[in-house]
């Protein structure tokens, strides 16, 4: 009978501390941000148009601080028109969390070709965040 309720009060301590350990406050998400690039644009030689948004994966108010982002663009008879990585952009935009954020920005770079016709994108972004502003 001992044993039996040794056991029952073990596997309860046992229970728990499981249940301490997962729900606690430390194992809360927190803010996670990803800069998804969905369009890219030629128009102006030496300018890129990036058309993207931000998205808030956790669930904590953050700011973008900045995003490093890899490019490549490529005509449809598969030359490579344009390659570039580690392009670096700084900005400050609030991201809410569990939210988008949509935002376009500019990359100025004399080997980018004005371009008319369609073409193809690859890209990786790498984005920074941060809890506070400035």
């Amino acid at each position: 009978m001992k044993k039996r309720l040794f056991i029952g009060l073990f596997a309860f301590f046992v229970m728990s501390l499981l249940c301490i350990t997962t729900l606690s406050p430390s194992a809360e998400a927190k803010p996670h941000i990803v800069y998804h690039v969905e369009h890219v644009y030629l128009q102006t030689p030496g300018e890129a148009t990036i058309e993207g948004y931000f998205v808030n994966e956790g669930d904590t108010d953050a700011y973008a601080k900045w995003v490093d982002l890899d490019l490549s663009l490529t005509a449809d008879n598969g030359q490579l028109m344009w390659s570039d990585s580690g392009i670096r952009h700084y900005l400050d935009i609030e991201v809410p969390a569990y939210e988008y954020v949509y935002y376009t920005y500019y990359i100025q770079n004399d080997d980018i070709p004005e371009y008319h016709q369609r073409f193809t994108w690859k890209s990786h972004t790498n984005t920074h965040w941060s809890t506070s502003a400035g």
